[in-house]
C-alpha cells in the first residue's frame, strides 16, 4: 500500500515538473526572415535579447526578395522592410501583409512618416499655384535625391507643369534636364548628372542655368552651401530662390521650431518663419508655423508579417522591442543597421496593422516608386531556362521598386532564339557567356557590357622556388577540371610553353609540379612563387601582372545599330542594377544579383563571383577572342 501510495504520489510530481516546464515548450514562437548574409547577426541578436514567454527564430532567405516570397508562403512569419518592399509586398498579395511595428528616430517618434516632402516659398510671392512654378527659381536638395528631384518631378509631370523634351535625338536623362531647364530660369540642382566625367561637365555647360543658384555654379556637386535638405532652404532665404523643395524637419530646425517632442532649438538661420510659407497642391498656402501640406511622405522602415500573425502581434512586437533595444549594443553597428537597428532609433508598435498598399497611398509614395523616370520604354531581357526566368522576374521587381528604370520585362527562349529575337527586335538583351559570342557574333549582335571581378579573381600558375625553368616545359599540371576558367588558363599555359591540347585533351595530375589556382583563393607558405606567360617568376603579390586568365567574361549583347536612346535606357538600367545589388553593393541584401540564385544552381544568367557590370571589360579580362577561340580547338 505505502509502495503503490508513492509511486502515486511521484506520479503526481512528475506531471507538476511537466507543466511546470509547459511554458517554455510551449512558448509563442515567431520567424522572422533575414538575408542569408545577416543570419550570424540575426542569431546573435536572438541570445542578446532578454527571454519571455515567445522566441523568434531567424530563417535565412537569399534576400529580401526571397524573404517576401517565404513570408507569403508562411515558411517565415515576418521580416524588416523598406516602404519599397512594402510596394512589392502590395503588388504581390496587398490583403495577406500588414505592418505592424516602424522603426522611427527618438527624435521624432510620434511623426507618422519619416520625411514629409514640401514646397517652401516667400510669403506673399506671387506664386499661387504650382502652374506659377514656370519661369521661376528653384532650389534642390540635389541631382536625382528622392525629396528634392524625384517627388517634384513626379508630381509635376503629374500636374501637367514638367514636361521631358520632346527631342527624340536626346538621350532620356538629358531630355529631363531640359525640360527641367526650361521649367526654372535659374536651379541648385548640385550632384552628378552622368557618371561619365565628360558628359557631366558637357551636360552641366549646356544647363548652366540648372546651377546658377550653387556656391559653385562651374563644379555645381557637393558639398554646396545651397544643396542638401537645410541648403535647399538657405538658397531660397539666401541666395535669391523662389521656390525650395525640401523636408519638413528641416524647415523646422532652420527656423528654431520644435521637432517632434524636442521644444523650439536656436534657429540654423537668421530669417523669421513668419515671413516663409508651405505652398500646397491645390495652391493654398499654410504658415511654416503650422501643420505642413506635404505631397509626398516617405513611411517608416518597419517590420511587415503574414496573415497568420492577426492575433498574435501583441506578444510579438513585445519581443521585437527587446531585441531592437538589446541590438543597439551589437559590436558590428553597419550589418545591425541592415536589421534596421540604430542607436538614434526606436521601435513603435502599430495599434492596428496596416496593409501595405493602404500604408503606401495614404503617404502618397506609391507614385513616386511607380515614376517612370526619364526613360519610358522597357527592356526585354531574354533568358533561356526557367530558373533564369525566375531570377530575372526577382531582379525586375527589385530594380523597379528602387527606381531603376527603364524596366525588365523577362521573355522566356532558348539561348538561340533569344539571339534571333534580338536580331529581329523581338526582344533587347540576352546575357551570354563565352561559348556563345561566335553564336552572336553570327547574328550581328554586339557586347555592351561585361563582368568585372575583383582584381584577385584570376587564374594563375604557381611553383615551388625550387623547380628550375628549363622543367617548367615538361612539368606536369594541377587544376580543377570542373572549373571552365582553370581549363582556360591550363590551355594557355600549355600554349605559351610550346605544348598544343585541346580541351578534352588536357590532363590534371593529382601531384602535379604546376598549380593553376585562382589568385584569391592563395596561401604564402614562403616557398611558393607565380609563373609569368613568359615563363619568367613573380612574387605571389604580382597576380595582375603574372597570370594566365584566358577566359572571355560573360557579357551583355544587344543588336547592332540599336539607336542610342535605347542604348543609353539599357546600359543604365543594368549598370544602375549591378551599382546597387552587386558584390557588397549598399543594397545587395535587397537582392543578391551575383551569387547563387537557389540551391544547386550556379551562375544563373551572371557568374556567381562577378562584382559588377562595366561597359569594357576590366584590366584582367583582356583576352582576345580568336585567340579564346583558338585555344577551345574551334
Amino acid at each position: 500500500m505505502f509502495a503503490e501510495t508513492l509511486r502515486h504520489v511521484l506520479c503526481i510530481c512528475a506531471l507538476g515538473a511537466i507543466f511546470s516546464a509547459a511554458p517554455s515548450v510551449l512558448a509563442e514562437s515567431y520567424k522572422l526572415c533575414i538575408p542569408h548574409k545577416l543570419h550570424n547577426v540575426c542569431q546573435d541578436l536572438m541570445k542578446t535579447k532578454p527571454d519571455h514567454e515567445a522566441t523568434i527564430e531567424c530563417v535565412a532567405g537569399r534576400d529580401r526578395i526571397d524573404c517576401l516570397n517565404l513570408v507569403n508562403k508562411r515558411q517565415a512569419d515576418f521580416m524588416a522592410v523598406d516602404p519599397e518592399d512594402m510596394y512589392l509586398a502590395y503588388k504581390m498579395s496587398n490583403q495577406d501583409f500588414a505592418v505592424f511595428a516602424e522603426v522611427r528616430t527618438l527624435e521624432e517618434p510620434t511623426a507618422e512618416f519619416r520625411y514629409e516632402g514640401i514646397i517652401l516659398v516667400r510669403k506673399g510671392s506671387p506664386i499661387s499655384s504650382l502652374e506659377d512654378l514656370q519661369g521661376k527659381k528653384s532650389c534642390h536638395t540635389g541631382y536625382g535625391r528622392t525629396v528634392g528631384y524625384k517627388v517634384p518631378i513626379t508630381k509635376l509631370r503629374k500636374h501637367g507643369i514638367f514636361k521631358l523634351d520632346s527631342d527624340p535625338t536626346l538621350p532620356a536623362v538629358e531630355r529631363e534636364l531640359k525640360g527641367l531647364s526650361n521649367l526654372f530660369t535659374q536651379s541648385c540642382l548640385v550632384g552628378d548628372y552622368s557618371p561619365d566625367e565628360e558628359i557631366n561637365r558637357s551636360l552641366k555647360k549646356k544647363y548652366a542655368n540648372l546651377c546658377a543658384l550653387c556656391e559653385d555654379p562651374v563644379k555645381c556637386n557637393y558639398p554646396d552651401k545651397f544643396s542638401g535638405y537645410d541648403g535647399a532652404i538657405r538658397c531660397l532665404v539666401e541666395n535669391g530662390g523662389d521656390v525650395a523643395f525640401t523636408k519638413v524637419i528641416f524647415v523646422n530646425k532652420y527656423f528654431g521650431l520644435p521637432v517632434g517632442n524636442n521644444p523650439a532649438a536656436p534657429p540654423t538661420g537668421s530669417a523669421s518663419p513668419d515671413d516663409y510659407e508651405y505652398l500646397c497642391e491645390d495652391g493654398s498656402r499654410r504658415p511654416v508655423t503650422g501643420r505642413a501640406c506635404s505631397w509626398a511622405q516617405r513611411p517608416w522602415q518597419g517590420y511587415m508579417g503574414n496573415g497568420d500573425l492577426r492575433g498574435r502581434y501583441e506578444k510579438l512586437q513585445a519581443e521585437l522591442k527587446d531585441m531592437f533595444e538589446s541590438g543597439k549594443s551589437y559590436s558590428n553597428k553597419e550589418l545591425a543597421k541592415r536589421l534596421l537597428i540604430q542607436e538614434n532609433t526606436v521601435l513603435v508598435s502599430k495599434d492596428r496593422p496596416v496593409l501595405p498598399g493602404e500604408h503606401l497611398t495614404r503617404a502618397q509614395y506609391k507614385d513616386v516608386i511607380e515614376r517612370l523616370g526619364p526613360y519610358e520604354q522597357k527592356v526585354r531581357f531574354c533568358v533561356s531556362d526557367t530558373i533564369a526566368l525566375k531570377k530575372c522576374e526577382a531582379m525586375s521587381k527589385a530594380a523597379f521598386s528602387r527606381y531603376i528604370r527603364p524596366e525588365f520585362v523577362c521573355v522566356l527562349k532558348t539561348v538561340e532564339e533569344c539571339v534571333i529575337a534580338i536580331q529581329k527586335d523581338e526582344a533587347d538583351v540576352v546575357v551570354l557567356q563565352a561559348d556563345n559570342y561566335e553564336l552572336a557574333r553570327k547574328h550581328n549582335l554586339v557586347s555592351v557590357l561585361y563582368e568585372s571581378f575583383k582584381q584577385d579573381d584570376v587564374m594563375v600558375a604557381v611553383i615551388n622556388k625550387e623547380i628550375k625553368t628549363d622543367f617548367l616545359k615538361k612539368a606536369s599540371l594541377k587544376f580543377s577540371t570542373d572549373d571552365p576558367r582553370a581549363v582556360n588558363a591550363a590551355l594557355l599555359f600549355n600554349e605559351k610553353r610550346g605544348q598544343k591540347a585541346c580541351p578534352l585533351d588536357i590532363v590534371s595530375a593529382d601531384n602535379g609540379v604546376v598549380s593553376i589556382v585562382n589568385a584569391k583563393d592563395l596561401q604564402d607558405n614562403g616557398n611558393q612563387e607565380l609563373v609569368c606567360q613568359d615563363l619568367s617568376r613573380k612574387s605571389l603579390k604580382d597576380f595582375n601582372s603574372c597570370n594566365f586568365e584566358a577566359t572571355l567574361p560573360t557579357a551583355v549583347f544587344v543588336r547592332s545599330g540599336l539607336g542610342s536612346n535605347n542604348l543609353d535606357g539599357i546600359v543604365h538600367s543594368l549598370t544602375s542594377s549591378a551599382e546597387i545589388f552587386g558584390k557588397n553593393a549598399k543594397q545587395d541584401d535587397v537582392f543578391e544579383m551575383f551569387g547563387e540564385f537557389e540551391p544547386g544552381f550556379k551562375n544563373v544568367i551572371f557568374s556567381d563571383n562577378a562584382a559588377k557590370l562595366v561597359t569594357s571589360s576590366n584590366s584582367v579580362f583582356t583576352f582576345d577572342e580568336s585567340h579564346y577561340n583558338k585555344l577551345r580547338c574551334k
